[in-house]
């Protein structure tokens, strides 16, 4: 047995340690191992020399006291190429960031920890038993690009993605905005069906570019090791050294991206055509092959019909019954979103808009066009603006959806070429995807009126002359024209999604609601306008809950918009929506959930019911019940159990409940910004507790006075605390969502008890 040890760059007496106990292994002389002590700056590449010593190696020893790039790169590569492996931790070294439990990977994969080199080196003896990581070969054809995602949407990341999308690749992605942390099993399972991987790499003046690069090392050195096509981008030189040329493209300009997704795109159709969709090998237990799916809707788009449960609010946004869709973060907006576009855009006879808008950008540009214009202009200018993007955006999707039919149509190919001519009249730029579209037209609109007006503020513009600033086209003649070739068709659908992404609530204003209200107001208007000639249009819009709360406490006629909410109360619907993923496997004998469940997981939990246990603990959002589900089945496969047994649900508890932490956390932090990390207050305490004690306990933790109430009311709100009625612990989704019912039930009973929710308890430290 041969072995390669690679570690980081440490603290002097903890290399020693290190090479006190590889010294004692080799003089045991059962096993050869050699040493590669990475160096320490940061994104520095490893020459390949490294790469060749694990491919020649039986086993990877990798220290992660430190977190390093080069050896998280190394430790992924090892996987893809089917080494064993055993990752060790010195528990004396304190970490830096970014932490373990930033950037996720490890604390899922697993470690183990020492403090001395007796005890690494009794660790290293067990290598020898271990097992590699199994890892399916089966391919997903539907969505064959894998990419990483950074927490904004900058001009650089929105090329890339426009760039994948030419290509005509349909791809998952990992977001951080959708999940706090990164499993190194949901790596490895999405870089293992891929048959090209994107990471884009961050200089060092970006924000979080530490735990983005950490995180993109892994899922390259996965992509390198499984052979994998793979494109590597790097924005700027910095922090890229000398030696990683070879491996990273940098670029200087967006433009740049688009010559290297141009050859990783025909390096993907090249490992398409070569056939590597295999059938899952028969050595894989039923645990290993069971396909659950993606928590996240956009990275299941092509599967999800299979086993999509149809909910009310799906059958009234697919009825057209809804005009707003309003959830929480993983309630499953974006869900109805595909399953409505794809229904209705396969018939042949409806042309279907399903548009993203950068909210960051639409920020943005409030504050270039408030900068400018008084407050009357704006909301007519914002108005005007929408009316004038819904209108380009469904002559672009005829345009594109009858490039070819309309040649073998006589009724509409003239109508077809006089659209075409209108559309592009003035060379207008239609390049790229929906939102480089739009950042084009925003461009413009500055441009215009700096042409005109300078740096002046608070200008009051004329009809006319807002309409010259916004519109490279005759609007009215446009719309005719649309509307003209839309007779020939049977339906228009405007599908809004994405719109809130990023966007506090607690920074909301008046004029941010006033975008949304616009939007919404210009769908009214194409719908009224449409239907005057006969054309049916159905326009949703999918939002926020809280941001469509604050939008109907600003809105005069309440209740005008018909809504469909998404909020989940009943159990039994989670059942069905894990059996319905569970019988899409082809599951031999009978579909009922009592019957498939035992098949996943143990029957009991702590003397609990197994599937109520995790759903108790899953804030009754779909996303993170299928979170806590697949982080259990990661660790039950990594110890190559047949289901999931307790002492995985054990420890998948814990990874899920740093995750929901966090994830939790960022959602109370975009509603109340005026605190940071507000969860971590409650560490170490009671999981009961009376009002003053959670008011004295964010008191304690640096809460300002003046936010306590609203902070309370947000844990309420989120689910973190619940109250005792009866002896039993009630939560926000008992109330079916209603704070004033939960309101009320407190205030009757001035000595009520709260509850932290136990989904919490094991990232909290408290004990039961």
């Amino acid at each position: 047995m041969n072995g390669f040890f690679a570690y980081a760059s440490q603290p002097s007496a903890i290399g020693e340690t290190i090479e006190n106990a590889v010294e004692s292994i080799r003089k045991s002389g059962d096993i050869s191992l050699k040493t590669w002590r990475a160096l320490d700056i940061p994104g520095h590449f490893i020459s390949q020399q490294v790469l060749e010593a694990i491919d020649n190696a039986n086993y990877l020893v990798a220290d992660i006291s430190v977190l390093n790039f080069n050896v998280t790169y190394e430790v992924a590569y090892a996987i893809g190429a089917g080494k064993r492996i055993l990752i060790t931790k010195n528990s004396s070294v304190r970490e830096k960031a970014p932490t373990i439990r930033d950037v996720g990977i490890f604390d899922t994969l697993g470690f183990r920890e020492y403090q001395n080199a007796k005890e690494l080196e009794s660790f290293l003896e067990e290598v020898t038993k271990s097992e590699p990581l199994k890892i399916s070969s089966k391919i997903n054809t539907k969505s064959p690009v894998y990419l990483l995602e950074g927490y904004h949407k900058t001009d650089f990341a929105t090329r890339i993605i426009s760039r994948i999308k030419k290509a005509r690749y349909l791809f998952r992605s990992f977001d951080p905005n959708e999940q706090p942390r990164l499993s190194a099993n949901d790596a490895i399972s999405q870089v293992a069906q891929s048959h090209g991987v994107v990471v884009p790499f961050l200089s060092s003046e970006t924000v979080n570019f530490e735990i983005h690069n950490m995180r993109g090392a892994f899922i390259a050195g996965l992509a390198n090791g499984m052979g994998k096509a793979l494109c590597m981008l790097q924005r700027d030189e910095d922090p890229v050294p000398l030696d990683y040329r070879d491996f990273v493209n940098v670029v200087y300009h967006p433009d740049d991206v688009n010559e290297h997704i141009a050859e990783f795109a025909a390096s993907v159709a090249e490992s398409m055509q070569l056939g590597d969709d295999k059938e899952i090998g028969s050595e894989d237990t039923f645990l290993q092959a069971l396909d659950l799916g993606a928590s996240s809707a956009e990275n299941e788009m092509r599967t999800l019909q299979s086993y999509y449960l149809k909910t009310d609010q799906f059958l009234k946004s697919l009825r057209g019954e809804a005009n707003i869709v309003v959830g929480r973060k993983g309630s499953g907006k974006s869900a109805i979103f595909l399953q409505v576009r794809d229904r209705e855009r396969n018939k042949k006879g409806n042309i279907v808009l399903d548009l993203k808008p950068d909210g960051y950008k639409l920020i943005k540009f409030k504050e270039l066009i408030l900068s400018f214009l008084e407050e009357g202009t704006f909301q007519h200018t914002i108005m005007a603006f929408w009316e004038y993007v819904l209108l380009l955006e469904i002559c672009y999707k005829i345009l594109e959806k009858d490039r070819e039919q309309h040649k073998h149509d006589h009724e509409l190919y003239e109508p077809y070429r006089q659209l075409a001519d209108l559309y592009h009249a003035d060379g207008y730029e239609t390049e790229g995807d929906f939102s480089e579209r739009m950042s084009v037209l925003m461009e413009k609109i500055s441009t215009e009126y700096r042409s005109k007006h300078g740096d002046a503020k608070g200008v009051r513009l004329s009809s006319s002359k807002l309409t010259e600033m916004l519109y490279s086209h005759d609007v009215k003649e446009l719309s005719q024209q649309i509307i003209s070739y839309m007779s020939h068709k049977d339906m228009c659908w405007l599908l809004f999604d994405n719109i809130d992404k990023g966007w506090p609530t607690s920074g909301l204003e008046n004029e941010d609601l006033l975008i949304i209200r616009a939007l919404i107001d210009a769908t009214k208007k194409i719908e009224r306008l449409f239907g005057k000639s006969h054309v049916d249009v159905n326009s949703i819009v999918f939002l926020r809950n809280d941001v469509y709360e604050l939008l109907v406490k600003h809105t005069s006629d309440r209740g005008k918009e018909a809504s469909a909410i998404l909020d989940w109360t009943d159990p039994d619907l989670l059942r069905e929506l894990i059996r319905l993923r569970l019988v899409s496997n082809d599951i031999n004998g009978s579909d009922r959930f009592e019957t498939v469940w035992p098949k996943l997981c143990v029957s009991h939990y702590c003397g609990e019911e197994s599937s109520q246990y995790l759903i108790d603990r899953s804030l009754m959002r779909p996303r993170f019940l299928l979170n806590l589900i697949s982080l259990c089945k990661s660790f039950a496969i990594n110890l190559n159990h047949d289901k999931i047994l307790a002492d995985d649900i054990k420890k998948g508890l814990v990874a899920y409940s740093t995750d929901l932490l966090a994830d939790i956390g960022y959602e109370i932090h975009d509603v109340e910004n005026n605190v940071d990390d507000v969860l971590y207050a409650f560490i170490g305490s009671s999981s009961h507790l009376q009002k003053d004690g959670v008011l004295s306990t964010l008191s304690e933790y640096g809460v300002d006075e003046r936010f306590l109430e609203s902070i309370f009311s947000l844990l309420l709100w989120y689910g973190f605390l619940g109250i005792v009625v009866n002896d039993e612990p009630k939560y926000i989704y008992d109330f079916s969502y209603s704070m004033k019912l939960m309101d009320g039930v407190i205030k009757k009973d001035a000595k009520i008890r709260f509850v932290i929710n136990p989904a919490f308890w094991p990232a909290l430290m408290i004990d039961s």
